[in-house]
């Protein structure tokens, strides 16, 4: 019997688009891709985690962040580059 491929076995256990599978384990982003494209695709799927129009204080964005990678800052500055948080007066809100 062949085990399936490790890719195979997150896109089934993988809650979120197959296509973003391969960057997430146990519920967590693995890496953060570097092409731009996949990068923001990402992102767009973390960014959901914050309702729309809700301010949220830096503590706050921390620490859905880290509950989903250990580098929160990195993450949390890629979403503001994005445009998909915007910060004001260290308040962050998705648009």
């Amino acid at each position: 019997m062949q085990r399936p491929k490790g890719n195979d076995v997150r896109r089934a256990t993988f809650d979120g688009p197959p296509e973003l599978a391969p960057y997430f384990r146990g519920g967590r982003l693995e890496t953060i891709p570097s092409s731009r494209e996949r990068r923001y695709a990402v992102l767009a799927y973390v960014a959901e985690r914050f309702t729309r129009n809700q301010e949220y204080d830096e503590t706050e964005v921390n620490r859905l962040l880290q509950a989903l990678h250990s580098d929160h800052a990195t993450l949390r500055r890629y979403l503001v580059d994005a445009g998909l948080l915007r910060r004001a007066h260290n308040v962050y809100r998705r648009p």
